[in-house]
């Protein structure tokens, strides 16, 4: 393991007390960029305190689509450049940190039906890295839940960095699928066309990324930010019309710091680039996966 990322922005400011509205009807953690800028500081510091190299900039739904829902489809620059100011803010002590920029889903997480055409979705992406571009590390493209939207923002981002990540998400139960049906196989293997440095699984149970291990290690690099959680009730069959999101929360639970660090140590010990955490994961996760021996 090279890189340890950090752990879930939504969750730790909905556990450290801050508003965090609805995701499936606002704009989420992006609600913290206007009302809690300090708070979205802190917790990036917390994470670097933590033991993490990598901090991800919090634009994940920075985006037209969804600023539209509150009216503030004009502050996509600006809140996007805002994520970015305080990453900077936050590693100044520690120029070695890294900063990740967050190349979001367009539109609602798990919800491929929602994209747009590849017309809008190319012009979304080149604004996001207009702005960023010599700013940061890393391009992650994460939560991508369809290989055209994730590919699209794959290869736009290799215009504005030489290091770019691409992270797809099986958030249906079994991890063998991205929420459109496109087979996670297919993906990591199509995503090997790019020749990009790194290919991820995030924000699903941690065992169902395990299951899906050698898969992943068909791509040049992998890494994992999953879920602190577990498929509770297995659940194979999803059916058309399934929304995968409750189906997740539906039938996983959670587990502790230690036992998701546990699971993250199989990850590295099959030669993981990159761990970190996606939802439910706090610092306390990552700082569990920085004092692992082996």
């Amino acid at each position: 393991m090279k890189y340890i990322l950090d752990s879930g922005m939504g969750t730790e400011l909905h556990d450290r007390g801050y508003k965090v509205p609805d995701w499936k009807k606002s704009i989420w953690s992006a609600h913290a960029l206007n009302e809690e800028p300090e708070a979205v500081l802190e917790i990036h510091k917390a994470n670097i305190e933590a033991g993490c190299n990598v901090i991800t900039t919090n634009n994940y739904y920075v985006t037209p689509n969804i600023l539209k829902r509150e009216g503030l489809e004009n502050q996509f620059e600006s809140l996007t450049q805002r994520s970015i100011d305080l990453a900077i803010e936050a590693k100044k002590d520690n120029p070695d940190i890294l900063i990740a920029l967050s190349f979001p889903p367009i539109d609602t997480s798990f919800r491929p039906d929602l994209t747009p055409s590849n017309e809008i979705i190319t012009e979304f992406y080149e604004r996001i890295g207009q702005i960023a571009k010599r700013q940061v590390d890393i391009i992650l493209c994460e939560t991508m839940s369809s290989i055209r939207e994730g590919l699209l923002a794959a290869t736009i981002g290799k215009n504005y960095s030489n290091r770019v990540w691409l992270s797809w998400t099986a958030r249906g139960l079994s991890g063998e699928s991205l929420p459109n049906g496109d087979s996670l196989s297919d993906a990591i293997e199509q995503g090997n066309e790019l020749d990009i440095e790194c290919q991820l699984l995030n924000c699903l149970a941690m065992d169902c990324v395990t299951e899906q291990i050698e898969i992943l290690k068909k791509s040049k690099k992998f890494g994992i930010f999953a879920n602190s959680a577990v498929l509770d009730h297995p659940v194979k069959d999803l059916g058309p019309d399934c929304d995968v999101d409750i189906n997740h929360h539906s039938n996983t639970k959670s587990v502790s710091p230690k036992e998701y660090a546990r699971e993250a140590k199989k990850w590295i010990q099959e030669g993981a680039y990159v761990v970190g955490g996606c939802c439910s994961t706090r610092p306390e996760h990552i700082r569990e996966i920085a004092n692992l021996e082996f």
